[in-house]
């Protein structure tokens, strides 16, 4: 059983799995909190290159990007990442079972990360619609409020609508991870790279 299941491994689900996996070692409330993120490695970032982007080197190509990014996961040993295809969803809050190519897999959580190309996960009852801050016709995004889509389900990056750029899917993704921390703590919470962290 995972407390959130993470499905897409680009920057928004790679984004939002750092970040929950950040606190497990600064807050009581995440000391044994379990992530998992599910991914085909077919992000539109493995075909990009990154020129604006701060803390990567300039023309980094997306792949090498990705590959920093999971590296950067093993510092984490609550989070996993495994390469898998989701098919379908069924159940509720707190009883989510994820069936993949390969296995099944049970989530408290989920958070779709699955970009704006198309989404062909069953079981869900969830509204695709047109995504209409990108410049190319044809893509997709799950309708939300402020990233939830129902009780138990969250959408980040693209998926979600916003614009596409590294960095604002990116952040997009931790903040939906400090939305999660949210409903744990029932207060406003993120988790800072600084030793002194702040639940405010």
């Amino acid at each position: 059983m995972y407390d959130v299941v993470i499905i897409g491994g680009g920057a928004a689900g790679i984004g939002c799995g750092i970040t929950l996996a950040s606190a497990n070692n600064k807050f009581n409330w995440a000391k044994d909190k379990k992530y998992l993120i599910l991914d085909t490695n077919n992000s539109d970032l493995e075909k990009a290159a990154l020129y604006n982007v701060p803390s990567f080197d300039y023309g980094i190509s997306g792949g090498s990007a990705i590959k920093q990014m999971k590296d950067q996961l093993s510092f984490f040993p609550a989070i996993e990442f495994k390469n898998d295809q989701v098919l379908s969803i069924s159940g509720r809050r707190g009883d989510f079972t994820i069936y993949t190519s390969s296995t099944e897999y049970k989530a408290d959580i989920i958070v779709l990360a699955t970009g704006m190309n198309k989404f062909n996960i069953e079981g869900l009852d969830v509204e695709v619609t047109t995504h209409d801050k990108v410049m190319k016709p044809g893509k997709i995004k799950i309708e939300h409020i402020n990233n939830r889509v129902t009780d138990g389900i969250y959408v980040a990056g693209l998926a979600s609508g916003v614009k596409t750029m590294y960095l604002i899917a990116a952040g997009d993704g931790a903040k939906v991870a400090c939305d999660i921390f949210e409903e744990w703590t029932g207060k406003l919470a993120v988790s800072h790279d600084s030793v002194k962290d702040a639940i405010c």
